[in-house]
């Protein structure tokens, strides 16, 4: 039978190697001195890889200089309690911890070493951050709900206006036609505004959509905008593609898409549209692929996975970060697909890919 000492240190090494937190111990200067499963489960480094490496090794580039703060406080003889930070796996990729660091004595008291505890929390930020976006949309439904029930009334006066105008006599044909457009606008305004107040429940049918007309209306509107920075557009339009979808929805699409490839390219630089008949590459479903390309700086490594979040942006000034998230969701709910891909190296630039069945797709919620 082993001495009561001796069974009480196997009962903690069993209890340590049984957690499913990461349990470690390192020294006064960093260095791993022991290592659970836990931690290999967490981490994805084995206790043979990393005992006797430095901590540092699961500390991402900018948090580095945590690290001396800690063993500071450690050296001080203070405890930290779930303090919540970023580590890297072995993979390279982030988990969300939140980690407890205590000073280790020796049999005299003296502190020769600290052992941390570390519960991986990615799961929990997640549902957060869910959760959080999840109140921030029904907020941002509320208020866009009421500011479209708002515009009702002026927008009505305003298209009524549009309509008078028009029919007024002697009206020169360039005159006609601009009024035209604006009519057509306004009346996109109006379904965007009935839209919102339905909480984005489209019930119109979609219709036969000439898919090059569409991209010159699109175009049109941003004549002004593609000439003040004097960019180069060009259109490489297959002729006769057809689309069985919402006219409005994708003019929305292609207005969100054109913007923010206006907004990245350089001044006298160059817009790519595309449009050309293709397949799914799945479901091989007849179709017509879109590309609104641009050669602006590029989008960065790390947002490019944020791309189609809501709330995300880098137009730090004018954008609400919920353009290219609401395209994504018309096109999808329709049966297409919306993907891009970018590079910050030269040539740089960021290139929008829609595919749209050429047959329509019943929404979800039509």
């Amino acid at each position: 039978m082993l001495p009561d000492n001796l069974e009480s240190e196997r009962l903690l090494a069993a209890i340590v190697e049984s957690s499913d937190d990461a349990i470690v111990s390192k020294s006064l200067d960093g260095i791993v001195t022991s290592w659970n499963r836990g931690a290999e489960r967490i981490f994805g480094y084995t206790a043979r890889e990393i005992v006797g490496q430095s901590i540092t090794l699961i500390i991402p580039p900018e948090l580095q200089g945590d690290e001396p703060l800690i063993l500071a406080k450690i050296r001080a003889g203070e405890r930290i309690d779930h303090f919540e930070t970023i580590r890297l796996h072995k993979d390279g990729h982030r988990i969300d911890i939140s980690l407890t660091v205590s000073p280790v004595r020796d049999s005299q008291g003296r502190i020769v070493g600290a052992a941390k505890i570390a519960r991986d929390i990615t799961e929990k930020k997640r549902l957060e951050s869910a959760i959080h976006t999840s109140e921030r949309l029904a907020a941002v439904g509320r208020l866009a709900a009421t500011i479209a029930h708002e515009i009702n009334n002026p927008l009505e006066a305003v298209i009524n206006l549009v309509f008078l105008a028009n029919r007024l006599p002697d009206l020169p044909e360039t005159a006609r036609d601009y009024l035209e457009r604006a009519e057509r606008e306004l009346a996109r305004v109006a379904h965007i505004a009935q839209q919102t107040m339905g909480f984005y429940r489209d019930n119109s049918r979609p219709a036969a959509v000439s898919v090059s007309n569409l991209i010159e209306e699109v175009l049109a509107i941003y004549q002004r905008k593609i000439t003040l920075k004097g960019l180069t557009v060009d259109r490489q339009l297959e002729s006769g593609l057809v689309v069985v979808n919402s006219e409005g929805e994708l003019k929305q699409v292609l207005s969100n898409l054109i913007t923010n490839a206006l907004d990245a390219s350089r001044n006298q630089g160059k817009l790519v549209i595309r449009a050309y008949g293709a397949r799914h590459f799945r479901t091989c479903r007849s179709g017509v692929r879109i590309i609104v390309a641009d050669n602006g700086a590029g989008i960065s490594a790390e947002n490019r996975s944020k791309v189609f979040a809501p709330f995300f942006t880098t137009k730090r000034e004018t954008g609400t970060g919920l353009g290219l998230w609401v395209s994504k969701e018309l096109i999808e709910k329709r049966g297409g697909r919306l993907r891009f891909r970018s590079r910050q190296a030269r040539p740089s630039g960021t290139v929008m890919s829609i595919y749209l069945p050429a047959q329509a797709v019943a929404a979800p919620d039509a």
